[in-house]
């Protein structure tokens, strides 16, 4: 089993209908990908507990920790996406050349301002439909 560092890899964002890399980025954390389920117990189940599929699947959230350059067009890109809402497509791709592809369709946005770092934000992009990966 190998592993894949993380160095290198690169996240764009659709930006004028182009694939765009996005700078500064220092972490990219996905969670909540996952194949929805629903409680399918009765008074009369028995002691197990029955988790059928419901037939969904949950996109979940991508979020990112970069240094924030208000100057950037890729970093003004998000603060305008936020004030005026657009689903984008976006793709991870990894030291391996293996990518994941989602579409986003709201996001939240945050500053951190601290004596000993640098300008930091964070984004939360909530993920609509199925991320594809390849």
């Amino acid at each position: 089993m190998s592993k894949i560092a993380g160095k290198g890899t690169i996240f764009k964002t659709t930006i004028s209908a182009m694939l765009t890399v996005v700078a500064q980025i220092t972490s990219i954390s996905t969670s909540g990908f996952k194949s929805e389920t629903y409680d399918g117990n009765a008074l009369d189940s028995g002691v197990g507990k029955e988790k059928p599929l419901t037939g969904y699947a949950e996109g979940g959230t991508v979020d990112l920790e970069l240094f924030y350059d208000p100057g950037l067009a890729g970093h003004q890109f998000y603060t305008t996406s936020i004030t005026t809402p657009v689903e984008i497509v976006h793709t991870i791709t990894y030291t391996d050349a293996s990518v994941t592809t989602f579409t986003s369709s709201g996001m939240d946005m945050g500053a951190t301002i601290a004596m000993d770092d640098g300008l930091k934000a964070s984004l939360s992009m909530e993920v609509t439909g199925i991320p594809s990966f390849a």
